[in-house]
């Protein structure tokens, strides 16, 4: 198909976003940080500014947080940290069946935020716009191929929807957030599978006046009238979802504008339907909390949706253009993962592509996003099947058991706590080599998300989170628990390493500053431009016994990165045995690589081989 447009404007970028959701905006606001040349485009006018997705779960704040952008959603959410259980005895009352923690898993984000989408979004294009990036709106995708051009080898047709003018973007990667519908999945014609039969939910934002006891906790509640959620909001309000009956279904079906046309007025079937869902929801909070009351006083906003749970065949086309958020995965909204399952997809593809555009990572690694993204949507579509059928469904309110233990069982999935990506080029399979406590609060594990810790930075004594020490720049992480070890000869080994011309910290990036220079996530450091890879040492003796001057080389270097454990808690609730140590590597989206002793630097050395570009300087120098 031969392109062509009305307009002379021809944009040449190394990567397009399409798409403005949660997904695109990740995906700008990451792809900005690393310094990749980029556009983003959305079809609509403007962000959102109602409803939509609502929670934030406890891996997307870690994340947010190393993007320095966590507090800016903390400021217009509420911190959700129960979640109750209600049905109907065996009387036929309805009482509480269960009631705990929403999160059980060890993080310093124990909640869900419940958080308006249109806030989400808005923090997010702010952070873009402060970085000299907007939105190119209202530009819709028309079309997309590649060409023989090899610098800039896919060219995309757009149209910009207020002038109808067309024009050209060129670019180098193609990355289609564009949702449910997507022209990049068309252009692609990637197949889809999905589910036989498709849910109809009504969704509202509202004020809410009830004498119900947790309806200021998450609460799920079933009884012989169908199921509904209740969700408590910032500013008192609330959120509550039900799932349409089919006789409900039939009679919105029904409706058409013929029926409501009035002398002088027409009153259009959107209208109605509006009404006939606000009804629906009031009917269904008198009967499913009863013998409470569940008056609405105000709605924010209402809508209905059709959701059949799906997934296409491929998240990529296996070249240059790749698919994330509702593009490539649909769902239920029940467990709160579509906004942050959408996020991650970005989060996890754009520093690959970032590396590889810089030159220093090989191409062939973009293939993992696919299969490690695909694998975890594959695992929600499972989850939330299984979830959906048993929490809307009538015929199962005898059963609150098993209700109960589908979601006990679904905590580390539905935080994003306890996701693991199975073993690829980035990720090794050396578990049973590693010298880690596996029955730890939370033991190192390759796959799985690096668990955050507090630690007394040691040049100046202030206790930090870790996080805010790790900024998303694009970086990898070599991360050594070094506990009693500092005057050893397995430290001493380890340090030798590190100084070596083999070391990860220099041969990926050669000729750049030895000393590093004082960053966190609010103070990007152009001293440290360049980097492919930073350095923490954590430690369990007193910041006051130990002169940071004293410290091997490589270690006064980076004077900045030493930290003390105290009282050992990192070591011990990671499984790191304080008397013997451990080095690991963590990616640049906060995933454990690769987990070795401290006298495993060349097989971190050779991990990386696997996957980074050696500068031909490196290896005509060492290994």
């Amino acid at each position: 198909m031969a392109l062509k447009s009305n307009s002379s404007e021809d944009v040449a970028v190394d990567v397009l976003v399409v798409g403005a959701g949660p997904a695109g905006f990740m995906a700008a606001v990451t792809l900005a940080r690393y310094g990749v040349d980029f556009r983003i485009i959305d079809q609509r006018a403007e962000r959102v500014q109602t409803g939509h997705a609502g929670g934030v779960q406890p891996r997307t704040l870690e994340v947010l947080e190393t993007l320095d952008l966590q507090y800016a959603l903390d400021c217009h959410g509420n911190h959700v940290c129960e979640a109750a259980f209600w049905g109907i005895d065996s009387s036929g009352n309805l009482g509480r069946t269960h009631v705990g923690p929403e999160v059980v898993h060890a993080t310093p984000y124990p909640y869900i935020l419940a958080v308006p989408q249109q806030e989400t979004e808005k923090a997010l294009d702010q952070d873009l716009n402060a970085r000299g990036h907007v939105v190119d709106r209202p530009t819709q995708l028309l079309y997309f191929e590649y060409t023989n051009d090899t610098q800039y080898p896919i060219k995309a047709l757009v149209k910009n929807k207020f002038s109808n003018a067309t024009s050209f973007y060129r670019c180098k990667y193609l990355v289609g957030s564009d949702g449910a519908g997507s022209v990049t999945c068309r252009v692609l014609d990637i197949p889809a599978e999905s589910s036989s039969k498709d849910d109809v939910w009504v969704v509202a934002d509202m004020e809410l006046e009830s004498d119900f006891p947790d309806v200021r906790r998450r609460s799920m509640i079933r009884s012989r009238y169908g199921a509904i959620m209740i969700i408590p909001n910032a500013g008192g309000g609330n959120r509550v979802y039900t799932q349409l009956s089919p006789g409900e279904l039939s009679d919105l079906a029904a409706m058409d504008d013929s029926q409501y046309i009035r002398p002088g007025k027409r009153v259009t079937t959107t209208d109605w339907k509006d009404l006939a869902l606000f009804n629906i929801l009031k009917t269904r909070l008198k009967e499913n909390l009863s013998p409470y009351t569940g008056n609405i006083k105000k709605i924010l906003w209402i809508s209905q949706y059709r959701v059949k749970q799906g997934i296409i065949e491929d998240f990529s086309d296996h070249n240059r253009v790749f698919v994330v958020g509702d593009a490539c995965h649909v769902h239920s909204p029940k467990a709160a993962q579509g906004l942050n399952i959408s996020m991650m997809d970005s989060y996890n593809l754009t520093w690959k592509l970032a590396l590889v555009l810089q030159g220093k990572m090989r191409p062939k690694i973009l293939e993992t996003y696919n299969a490690e993204r695909r694998q975890i949507a594959q695992e929600l579509i499972e989850f939330d099947t299984k979830y959906s059928h048993i929490f809307g469904k009538k015929e199962f309110l005898d059963n609150n058991a098993e209700f109960h233990d589908v979601y006990e069982k679904a905590h580390g999935f539905t935080t994003g706590i306890g996701l693991r990506y199975l073993p690829n080029h980035l990720i090794a399979s050396n578990d049973d080599k590693t010298p880690i406590n596996i029955d730890s609060l939370d033991p190192l594990t390759t796959g799985k998300r690096f668990p955050p810790f507090t630690a007394i930075r040691h040049i100046d004594g202030t206790p930090v989170a870790i996080l805010s020490e790790m900024p998303s720049f694009g970086r990898f992480h070599l991360i050594i628990f070094a506990g009693t070890t500092l005057h050893s000869t397995r430290f001493e080994t380890c340090a030798a390493y590190l100084g070596s011309i083999s070391s990860v910290l220099t041969r990926y990036s050669p000729g750049i500053a030895h000393a590093w220079a004082s960053e966190d996530i609010r103070h990007a450091n152009p001293t440290n431009t360049g980097r492919v890879i930073d350095l923490f040492l954590l430690h369990t003796e007193s910041h006051h016994a130990v002169e940071l001057a004293a410290l091997p080389a490589p270690l006064p270097d980076w004077k900045h990165r030493v930290y003390a454990d105290k009282q050992g808690k990192a070591h011990k609730d990671n499984g790191v045995d304080p008397d013997i140590g451990a080095m690991v590597l963590v990616r640049p989206d906060g995933y454990v690589a690769l987990v070795t002793d401290l006298e495993g630097g060349l097989q971190v050395t050779e991990f990386m081989d696997r996957f980074m570009v050696v500068p031909e300087r490196a290896t005509s120098n060492g290994v």
